[in-house]
Order: C-alpha cells, then sequence, then structure tokens
C-alpha cells in the first residue's frame, strides 16, 4: 500500500506539526534528564505522604538521611498546618523552580545544633599533648609554616574557636607564638595558620561569625578548660543580654585565624584544600546512603600525614591508606 499523501496545505501543516511537536517532547525529556530535573510531584493526599517525599528530596539535596526520628519532628512540625496550606508549600518546595533559601530553613529544623567549647575533653586532650606538638614539629622540620585546621560541621562555631585556641596554646609551648599582655597569644611572623568552620546552617555560620557566647549553667562554657578564659573578653552591660548572662566575645587573636563558610558536605569546598587537621564530630549520623561520599570528600581534603577525628559513634567505612590510632578511650585517623 503507498503511503498516504496530505490533501491539502492544511494537512501538510498539520502532519509537519505533529512531527515536530513529538521532536520538542523528546527534546525536553533529553533536557530534563541532562539537567537532573526532578519530575513534578504526584499527587499527595496524607501528610505522612508529604513527609515522604520531602525527605527523599532532603537526602538527596544534603545527604541528611530520612530516620525515624526526623520523620516524627517533621510532623510535629506539621501538624499545626492544615493540610491544603501544607499541600501548597511542598509542591512549591519539591517543583524545579524551589528557592534555596526555603530547602535551608527546612534543613535548619532537621538538624541538632548542640554544642559546647571542651566537648569530648579526652579527644581534645590528645589533641593538645600529641598530635599538635607532633604536627607543629614537623612543620618546623620541613620548612613548611602552613598549618590548615578544617572544622567540618562546626555548628554555631565553638569547636572552631577551640581549635584555634588549642593550636596558640601548643604553638606558645612550642616556641612559634608570642604571649601578649592581655593574655592573647598570636603566631610569630614566618607561620601562616588558619582554621575553617563550615556547617550546612545559615543561621549558625552568621552566629559562628559573631564569635559571641552567653555563660550560664548550660551555655556554651559549661565544661571548658579554664585556661581558655584567656581567648575570651566580656562585653559591656549595653552590649549583653541581661535575661540570658554576662555575654563574652572571643578575641582577635582567635578571630583573626578563623573563617566561616556554608558547606554542604555533598559537594566540594569552595576553596578545595589540603588540611593538616580535620574535624567532623558527630556529622556522619545523620549520613546513610551518602556516608561513604562524605568520608571520600574528608579523605581527599586531608594532607598526607594528617589527622581525622571523628566522633565517639563515627566509623571510617572507607580506610583507604588511614591508619586507626587510639589512646585512652579516644581514637582518630592519620593518612599515610
Amino acid at each position: 500500500m503507498s503511503k498516504k499523501v496530505p490533501s491539502s496545505n492544511i494537512d501538510q501543516l498539520l502532519s509537519g506539526l505533529k512531527v515536530a511537536t513529538g521532536a520538542l517532547r523528546e527534546s525536553i525529556k533529553a533536557t530534563r534528564h541532562a539537567r537532573a530535573l526532578p519530575e513534578p510531584p504526584p499527587p499527595m493526599t496524607t501528610k505522612q505522604e508529604i513527609v515522604n517525599l520531602l525527605m527523599h528530596e532532603v537526602e538527596r539535596r544534603y545527604g541528611i538521611a530520612p530516620g525515624d526520628q526526623v520523620e516524627r519532628k517533621l510532623l510535629r512540625i506539621f501538624d499545626l498546618m492544615s493540610f491544603s496550606d501544607l499541600e501548597r508549600w511542598s509542591m512549591a518546595l519539591l517543583s524545579p523552580n524551589a528557592i534555596e533559601a526555603e530547602w535551608l530553613s527546612l534543613v535548619e529544623c532537621l538538624t541538632v545544633h548542640e554544642t559546647y567549647f571542651d566537648r569530648d575533653k579526652e579527644q581534645m586532650a590528645i589533641l593538645q599533648s600529641e598530635i599538635l606538638p607532633r604536627l607543629i614539629e614537623q612543620k618546623h622540620q620541613s620548612g613548611d609554616y602552613r598549618l590548615r585546621i578544617w572544622s567540618a560541621g562546626c555548628s554555631s562555631g565553638e569547636e572552631s574557636y577551640n581549635l584555634a585556641m588549642l593550636l596558640m596554646i601548643a604553638m606558645k609551648e612550642a616556641g612559634f607564638a608570642l604571649e601578649r599582655s592581655d593574655g592573647s597569644i598570636i603566631p610569630i611572623p614566618a607561620w601562616n595558620v588558619s582554621v575553617l568552620g563550615s556547617d550546612i546552617s545559615s543561621q549558625m555560620i552568621r552566629i559562628a561569625k559573631g564569635g559571641c557566647y552567653t555563660t550560664g549553667e548550660m551555655s556554651s562554657f559549661r565544661d571548658m578548660n579554664p585556661v581558655l578564659w584567656r581567648f575570651f573578653e566580656e562585653l559591656s552591660s549595653q552590649e549583653s543580654d541581661p535575661g540570658n548572662g554576662q555575654t563574652m566575645r572571643v578575641k582577635p587573636c582567635i578571630t583573626d585565624i578563623t573563617r566561616f563558610q556554608r558547606h554542604n558536605l555533598l559537594e566540594s569546598l569552595i576553596e578545595p584544600s589540603q588540611f593538616d587537621i580535620i574535624v567532623c564530630r558527630n556529622v556522619l549520623i545523620y549520613f546513610d546512603k551518602n556516608k561513604s561520599k562524605v568520608q571520600e570528600l574528608l579523605y581527599r581534603n586531608l594532607a598526607k600525614g594528617g589527622t581525622l577525628l571523628l566522633g565517639a559513634t563515627d566509623m571510617m567505612t572507607h580506610l583507604h591508606n588511614m591508619q586507626r590510632c587510639q589512646r585512652n578511650g579516644s581514637f582518630w585517623y592519620e593518612k599515610n
């Protein structure tokens, strides 16, 4: 049978339009696939379905595993919203044009930001008495006076400043830092030292950059070694919040060598570097499928001979050329 020929210009136009439409449809599908754009979410009829979809997307974007505790927390938050309002908000959030700030607000609700100075005292003691002195001596012997520390998942900054304070004390004891009359310690000019603090939370990064913390029974100072008070100065009564106790500010000698940036541990650092020490404590517990990806990032940014400190319940599942060390119930990893 011969192929039917369009009998009019209109038929020809419709035939051509059909071919063009098919080609456009395939082009859109290919573009969506290339850009990894999420498909529009299916209709949702319950709050639990909304939670499931959001948790799937949170894990895809930020690696935070959708555990039972996280889901219960979301359901409690959403319980205050009507289903229609929640549906409209979630549909906008799940659309390809969703605003990143909206997702970060959700992540703020799902992560725990509790931290304080000198958390995990045993590990910090080993860092001060063994790891830092050895590292400083190695740097001195090699003539490489650059020293880099990364606090990954720094929350509101206490850990990052804590590391900088311990570093200054260790450098003074090694003879490579000078003490000022106000108790401040600064490295001698030959040395270039820095501490990077990073966190997924923009709110926590803002607090960390401010470097101000209030005293009190359950404050950031609740278990701090008294020797570290030398690195703080009191704010005036006008600057403090009278309802939350005295406000203390980290001295410039520490803030000058400490910087902060918002960072998703599923992505490369804005300025990749080879760090001599990386501290990533109580962060890997949030990751499940992406845990190995985060560990690979930490390994890739750790200098040869560098030290990685994790939380008490964290384990490196991909050791590569890492040696596990242990002392007094605390452990750390060294890159061969």
